[in-house]
């Protein structure tokens, strides 16, 4: 790989264990493994395998890593022939089932030098590089004589520094016990100290340079894009299916709420065309209610006008009452009317004439109707004289005179067609 782009890619795995989303995600694993059974949690634990290779004076000794799970796997002895060295490993590395399966040359504890040095936080960022400056004045070595890493052991409480430890061999004696492995074992991916004996856990650092250590295509990577794409697919699918039943649903409820208002103005429609028919069914029933009945009116008007007083015309047209007829003093009867509760506004239509048949005066009054109880208001009135009717028997005059005459005897009955006669 491009040594720029692996510091690039170092600088960014620094910057993203700074953060809290790796303690994050390695919290929510755990929860979400800790709810399967012991079966599935250990399938879907983590698989990735390591082969520790310890050399020693007469064997090579195969320790199998994985996780934080140690144990020996075999031994090679270093007597047999480099080909059959290389065939054994092969062989011990075809029987773990991952393909993925690194190997690791440990050199003991005690032939590595290590170093715990203080730097500031900002030198996280570039930290092999600003150790390559600080090798001489930290180490006897410059950096191009030996093979280094480093591994963080934690930042002061302020923040501000960074505890560092550095772990190095000079190139030379790593090389010569690099070349003492098998052709087979020689591809290596990285090498590592171990903390203290063999077997007891390595440092977790690298001293091989990247540009040594073994090309393997991570099987893993291709699986992870390809299940990331189908995600994504996923995701914009769900997305459109989601608005698709959302504008469906929005749809639905408009075709709803359209109906609604649909039924709404048919029921007001209804609800009018109701009242409607049911105002005008009551309207006469109202009318007749409100009104004065025609007997109750032609009671009362009985009951105010004198003995010598006959109608000959009573007409009822748009709450206008015409009263015509004949009377010995016609000027009284405005006064005696406007008592009456069911008339208003009593007036003369015209002049009043004298008739020189009946020697009485002829009298058109116009009045308005009013809303009233004539029966509860007779019941306090003194009883009056009854009228005489135009058809009775007295004669109707046949054409005014200007002075009153004396009243034939057999004067023919004026009969009112459209009236309504009094007493």
């Amino acid at each position: 790989m491009n040594p720029t782009l692996d510091r690039q890619l170092a600088r960014l795995r620094t910057r993203l264990a700074k953060t809290p989303l790796p303690g994050f995600l390695a919290w929510w694993r755990d929860q979400l493994l800790a709810c399967l059974p012991a079966r599935w949690r250990s399938l879907l634990s983590e698989r990735s395998e390591s082969l520790l290779l310890d050399l020693r004076a007469e064997e090579i000794v195969v320790w199998r890593e994985r996780g934080d799970a140690m144990s020996e796997y075999a031994r090679i002895r270093r007597d047999l022939p480099s080909d059959a060295q290389s065939a054994e490993f092969q062989h011990l590395r075809s029987t773990i089932g991952d393909p993925a399966v690194r190997t690791v040359f440990c050199i003991p504890a005690d032939r590595v030098l290590t170093r715990a040095l203080n730097l500031p936080s900002a030198a996280e960022d570039n930290l092999r590089q600003v150790l390559s400056f600080e090798m001489d004045r930290q180490t006897p070595f410059k950096a191009d004589q030996v093979y280094f890493d480093s591994r963080v052991l934690g930042h002061d409480a302020s923040g501000r520094n960074v505890q560092v430890e550095l772990v190095l061999i000079p190139r030379g004696r790593l090389d010569q016990e690099l070349g003492a492995l098998p052709s087979g074992a020689a591809d290596l991916d990285g090498v590592d100290s171990w903390r203290s004996v063999p077997g007891a856990g390595r440092r977790r650092t690298n001293l091989l340079p990247p540009e040594r250590r073994a090309r393997r295509r991570n099987l893993r990577t291709p699986l992870n894009l390809g299940l990331a794409g189908a995600a994504l697919v996923l995701l914009v699918i769900n997305m459109n299916e989601s608005l698709t039943n959302r504008a469906a649903a929005v749809e639905s409820m408009r075709a709803e709420v359209a109906q609604a208002n649909t039924e709404a103005k048919q029921v007001a429609a209804l609800k009018k065309t109701l009242a409607d028919s049911i105002g005008g069914a009551n309207f006469l029933a109202d009318r007749k209610r409100k009104g004065p009945l025609t007997v109750a009116l032609i009671n009362d008007i009985s009951r105010r006008l004198p003995q010598d007083t006959y109608l000959e015309r009573l007409q009822i047209e748009n709450k206008q009452v015409q009263l015509q007829g004949q009377a010995q003093e016609a000027a009284k009867l405005i006064a005696l009317l406007g008592a009456s509760p069911c008339l208003g506004n009593p007036g003369f239509q015209g002049q009043v004439q004298p008739d020189p048949r009946t020697g009485k005066e002829r009298f058109q009054i116009n009045a308005d109707l009013k809303e009233c109880a004539p029966f509860e208001d007779a019941k306090a009135a003194a009883p009056a004289a009854p009228v005489a009717a135009p058809n009775a028997g007295t004669p109707a005059p046949s054409k005014p005179a200007a002075a009153p005459v004396a009243p034939a005897p057999k004067a023919p009955k004026t009969k009112a067609g459209a009236s309504h006669g009094g007493k």
